[in-house]
């Protein structure tokens, strides 16, 4: 991935992928990005069990408590620390990162959710911690099973979304040139 990304984006600087990072995280964990991203994921998953209107009743909360495990700042998806590993080791002097450059690295990034290795940590990642215990001790099993069942869809969905958001993010909300 660092690979990856490095020549997705060889002139942006460490604090550039820092911020862009940094604001993404906080809008993907935001309660406005978990109701986007239930938008691209609910009819995938929902639509691939039986019970479509239990699904329709408890994806928001379980997505809702996913997204902000998935997408936390100090060590998400998008955390300057996934994010910008490659970047941050060595350093730049530009004055503002480029609508490319803040392009390239996301499409980078986000795309890279397909790769089913990836996929695969992510479900252990959740399933070997502490997550479904906020839903109870009687729930525990069935977290895991729905982890299981909704990381990979969702990821799968996230990672062909780009195209939906990452011009417009980088233009307003990191005010690339």
């Amino acid at each position: 991935l660092v690979a990856l990304l490095g020549a997705a984006s060889a002139d942006l600087s460490c604090e550039d992928c820092s911020m862009i990072g940094t604001t993404l995280s906080q809008q993907a964990s935001s309660a406005e990005g978990i109701a986007s991203e239930l938008e691209l994921i609910s009819d995938v998953i929902c639509g691939a069990v039986e019970d479509v209107a239990g699904c329709e009743e408890k994806l928001p909360s379980f997505w809702g408590a996913i997204a902000v495990a998935l997408f936390n700042a100090e060590n998400g998806w998008f955390a300057p620390a996934n994010l910008c590993s490659d970047v941050c080791a060595k350093k730049s002097l530009l004055w503002a990162p480029s609508c490319q450059d803040c392009s390239d690295r996301l499409y980078a990034s986000v795309s890279y959710m397909a790769d089913k290795e990836i996929q695969a940590q992510a479900i252990e990642s959740f399933v070997n911690s502490e997550f479904c215990t906020q839903f109870g001790e009687e729930n525990v099993e069935s977290c895991k099973g729905g982890l299981k069942f909704v990381l990979p869809l969702a990821m799968d969905v996230l990672a062909q979304s780009g195209d939906f958001w990452i011009t417009e993010f980088c233009a307003t909300n990191i005010g690339c040139m």
